[in-house]
């Protein structure tokens, strides 16, 4: 059976690229929930868990880390900056994220990442720039789909400014 890959990378969290072989009609294969060898790229790359009941149209399997794809994420120092307006202390973030394929064959890529969320009235997220990205503002994650060739390069850049009381205390 030959899957379509794709690549989703929390990059905030994990700099591992993690592969995932999302299969549809999927039914047609009478798979029963178990556990499964995986092999990619004609070597064993470890175990999944097949659930077949838990899923809807389409089956997603992980697959595991694919060392051959390279994610970077760095702080841009030119947007790092930490100033105080009234009794509010504001703090510019931004980033910048480069992922290289280098692997011998074009790839689709599906990129996450998140802006920060408050729950908080008085902290304010302001100033979100997102790039090209496809933006849930409600949940703040950022999705970017690319087409990646062999021994490409892509960067993508966001950033966002954050305000909130002096003496209160904020974990970015």
């Amino acid at each position: 059976m030959c899957l379509p890959l794709t690549i989703i990378f929390p990059p905030v969290l994990n700099e591992n690229v993690f592969l995932t072989a999302k299969i549809g009609n999927w039914e047609q294969y009478n798979l029963l929930p178990a556990e499964a060898n995986v092999y990619f790229e004609g070597s064993y790359s470890g175990k999944t868990n097949i659930n077949p009941s838990a899923t809807t149209d389409s089956l997603t399997i992980s697959l595991g880390v694919d060392p051959n794809i390279i994610v970077k994420r760095k702080q841009r120092n030119d947007f790092k900056k930490t100033t105080f307006i009234g009794n509010n202390r504001v703090i510019q973030k931004a980033f910048e994220i480069e992922i290289k394929n280098n692997k011998t064959s074009d790839i689709q890529l599906t990129l996450l990442d998140r802006i920060p969320k408050s729950q908080d009235k008085t902290i304010k997220i302001d100033d979100i720039e997102t790039g090209n990205s496809n933006y849930d503002e409600d949940k703040g994650i950022l999705k970017w789909t690319l087409n990646l060739k062999s021994s490409a390069t892509e960067n993508v850049k966001i950033s966002y400014t954050v305000k909130f009381p002096k003496g209160k205390r904020v974990n970015l």
